[in-house]
């Protein structure tokens, strides 16, 4: 079994690893050729170095034997900024509008889970999404939350072992920078 700790700021270049080898279109559509002369793995990293709800203050780390094997980052919905990006990154974060409005202020959103192939189907995830709602309701939130694909089946299932159930529905359209488009579901679990 894997260590599960909070995530230093040491860490930003693993999140970003994992999250680039687990789920990588989200990232990938938002910052691939943002920045010039920059990887989307060294802007993400930048991102995971600094403070916020996006960052490692709140994300957690699984190890094995010494190295990063998965991640998870969730946070209050309260406590999120409003983007003041503008130009281009503007644009692509519009794209996730839906996403954005099926948000719920109440709710402990966990918004990027992964675990590499080799350590899937080892109780990590659990123990990941144990620990970071192990500080969930600190600011206010009733349930906890996240978006899953509509076609992941094995996703879908895990989560309701969890007790997730669906909350909402929203559909990304089609876009030339997309690697993924189509239904997705906002689950919710209520927090006890």
């Amino acid at each position: 079994m894997a260590n599960i700790r909070p995530a230093r700021q040491a860490d930003a270049p693993a999140l970003a690893a994992v999250e680039l080898l687990t789920a990588p279109e989200f990232a990938t559509f938002l910052l691939d050729g943002l920045f010039k002369d920059r990887s989307v793995g060294a802007v993400l990293s930048t991102i995971y170095a600094r403070e916020g709800t996006d960052s490692f203050e709140w994300s957690w780390v699984a190890e094995a034997e010494g190295q990063p094997v998965g991640a998870i980052g969730a946070y209050p919905v309260s406590l999120v900024a409003a983007p003041t990006d503008t130009g281009e990154a503007a644009e692509r974060l519009a794209y996730y509008a839906p996403i954005a409005r099926a948000m719920r202020p109440d709710a402990f959103h966990i918004g990027r889970l992964g675990v590499l192939e080799p350590y899937r189907r080892q109780g990590i995830a659990r123990a990941l999404i144990d620990a970071a709602t192990s500080v969930a309701g600190n600011h206010g939130e009733r349930r906890v939350t996240l978006f899953v694909w509509a076609d992941n089946a094995p996703a879908l299932a895990f989560y309701d072992s969890l007790g997730f159930a669906e909350l909402d529905r929203i559909t990304l359209p089609p876009h030339p920078r997309a690697s993924r488009h189509g239904p997705m579901i906002l689950l919710e679990k209520p927090l006890c």
